[in-house]
């Protein structure tokens, strides 16, 4: 019942939001920016897909190995696939903590303690984008962030020790490979960022440090638990960030949903494909 609650609260934020946007930028607009966008970009972007979706899949694999090396790189990889069509009705993506199910010969137990280990990483990941922007574009005070982030990631092991629920479960925690993770981690963002900067420049040639620190702050508020999947709020933060690179309210948004449909909607859909199709006992 909370569940449901939660789910129903969300869907008025996101319609909320979606309102809201729409107040700032006409549908007319977004759908203009649509039709003249340079499809060479678009298609550079999407090329990415699949250097995305290795990403998720060898950190995931890493974690998955951890209790058990027999399972089939297949099983990892549809896991993934099914997690995306839970995580798109979620906020954060904590659908994506549904992938520990489809992993079988295993300890759901331990696979969710791992897959919400593996969430932290990828938080802590994007966070550190944006300390690093906030140094060279606003304050060299954003370094002490820097210090107290990368302590945390090298102890946090230990720090998920304090929690109840990790604490269960902290034998095969300590069996990870923080050095593996976080590396893999920072690179499926960077190449996140890149894929958002490239889509940018299928609307306005836009410099390429600069986006990368707006970019960064989008995804980053973006990831926090308001609406569906960030429906609605990222692509209103787009408008109000990417103002700064001149980039007009409908090539922002156009920008904000076009990555929102590679990397999102286009694995969602593989997953809801695999839903359909009949499992063998």
């Amino acid at each position: 019942m909370k569940l449901k609650k939660s789910v129903f609260y969300k869907i008025i934020i996101s319609s909320l939001f979606l309102i809201f946007l729409f107040y700032f930028v006409k549908p007319n607009q977004i759908l203009q920016a649509l039709g003249q966008a340079n499809l060479f970009w678009v298609l550079l972007a999407l090329l990415l897909l699949p250097m995305n979706l290795s990403l998720q899949f060898l950190r995931w694999k890493s974690l998955v190995i951890i209790g058990n090396k027999n399972v089939p790189n297949s099983e990892i990889l549809k896991s993934i696939f099914y997690s995306f069509s839970y995580s798109i009705f979620t906020p954060a993506r904590l659908g994506e903590i549904g992938r520990a199910f489809h992993i079988s010969n295993s300890k759901k137990g331990d696979l969710i303690a791992l897959a919400f280990y593996e969430k932290i990483f990828a938080f802590c990941s994007l966070l550190l984008f944006v300390l690093l922007s906030l140094v060279f574009f606003k304050s060299r005070l954003y370094l002490f962030g820097l210090f107290i982030l990368a302590l945390i990631i090298v102890e946090l092991k230990k720090i998920v020790k304090l929690i109840p629920y990790f604490r269960k479960h902290e034998q095969i925690i300590q069996k990870v490979n923080t050095l593996k993770i976080s590396l893999v981690s920072v690179t499926l963002v960077f190449v996140y960022i890149f894929q958002f900067y490239l889509i940018l420049n299928a609307f306005k040639n836009v410099p390429f440090f600069h986006s990368i620190f707006m970019i960064s702050l989008v995804i980053f508020f973006n990831s926090l638990p308001i609406t569906l999947s960030g429906l609605g709020i990222r692509e209103l933060l787009s408008v109000c960030f990417f103002k700064v690179l001149e980039v007009s309210p409908g090539s922002a948004a156009s920008a904000a949903f076009l990555t929102f449909c590679i990397n999102i909607l286009i694995p969602t859909f593989i997953g809801f494909v695999l839903h359909l199709i009949p499992k063998k006992n």
